[in-house]
């Protein structure tokens, strides 16, 4: 067995990966998609109309095991083998009694869950992903079946995140380990259909249960914009941009490991329209899609065992 040549770790220094040939490991993740719409519209009563708001929103649930191998490392990374496996979908709520009244507010929730559960059931198939990380933890040639597709429109921003962070692995930034200091950075962003761009990366070092053995980094990385061209842009008035994406990661401060990530991004547009005779302010409508990743590790407790739990767990609380 064979690794990386480790340098002694100090607050003044980066946490970098270590890797050992054949190396292997399992990680229980959990991903939440959360998909909602609010805007406004007209109701009219008798002769007068009024201005009603509205909130649809629909949920969809799926969990998963990874099975990590190093296949094999060079001096700057490693190559991994992520095989994926244990799919189980949160059932869905139970559709509609047919012939029970039900309102437009209902009819257009269920259709909204079931295309995230569609979306889901999809993606939900046992295969083997191949991919290299650095010894910065970045992750590089990760397939595009490494997530599930929700739709998104350009610029797939939000997919881009997934790609990544559902990996079990964390990518460490090139700054000394400094517990509590915390930094911000600018970041360049030009995306497809959005301009006026700008972008930040901030992050911060936190002590971990076992301060001597684990840490936690918190990463922060923000885009915000205009849409200027594509199918998300209104035919009349003004749509902005945003995306918003935190990994909370429980690092090894041996060899720089995953132990364990929550993770969430959340891709918005918000639409405000021509000002309309009547009405105090112009019409606004948003559409925004939310992802939250848990990641637990499984080398101390069994993916099988942990699984199990949970799913005996969820099936009490209801």
């Amino acid at each position: 067995m064979f690794a990386f040549a480790a340098a002694p770790l100090a607050q003044d220094q980066p946490l970098e990966r270590r890797f050992f040939a054949g190396a292997t490991s399992e990680f229980r993740i959990q991903l939440k998609v959360t998909s909602r719409v609010e805007g406004q519209e007209t109701v009219t009563i008798g002769s007068n109309a009024y201005v009603k708001p509205f909130a649809r929103e629909a949920s969809a649930t799926i969990s998963w095991t990874a099975h990590i191998r190093v296949v094999s490392f060079s001096a700057d990374s490693a190559s991994i083998e992520e095989a994926l496996d244990g799919f189980e979908a949160q059932s869905p709520s139970p559709p509609p009694v047919p012939g029970a009244p039900s309102s437009t507010d209902e009819a257009d929730t269920t259709r909204l869950e079931q295309a995230l559960q569609n979306s889901l059931a999809k993606w939900e198939t046992v295969r083997t992903l191949s991919y290299r990380e650095s010894r910065a933890g970045e992750v590089t040639g990760v397939a595009a079946d490494g997530a599930p597709d929700l739709g998104e429109q350009a610029p797939r921003v939000l997919t881009a995140w997934m790609l990544r962070a559902l990996r079990p692995s964390a990518a460490l930034p090139e700054r000394p380990l400094r517990l509590d200091d915390r930094w911000q950075e600018p970041r360049s962003v030009t995306l497809p259909n959005w301009s006026a761009t700008t972008g930040s990366e901030s992050g911060q070092w936190f002590a971990a249960g076992d301060s001597r053995t684990s840490a936690r980094l918190d990463v922060v990385q923000q885009i915000d914009g205009t849409v200027a061209s594509g199918p998300e842009k209104p035919p009349e008035g003004d749509a902005a941009a945003r995306f918003h994406g935190e990994s909370l990661s429980t690092v090894s401060l041996d060899d720089g490991r995953l132990l364990s990530a929550t993770r969430s991004a959340t891709r918005e547009i918000t639409w405000t329209l021509r000002p309309v005779s009547g009405l105090a302010e112009p019409p606004r409508f948003g559409s925004r899609l939310t992802v939250e990743i848990q990641i637990e590790n499984c080398d101390e407790t069994p993916c099988t065992d942990r699984h199990s739990a949970l799913r005996h767990g969820a099936t009490g609380a209801n």
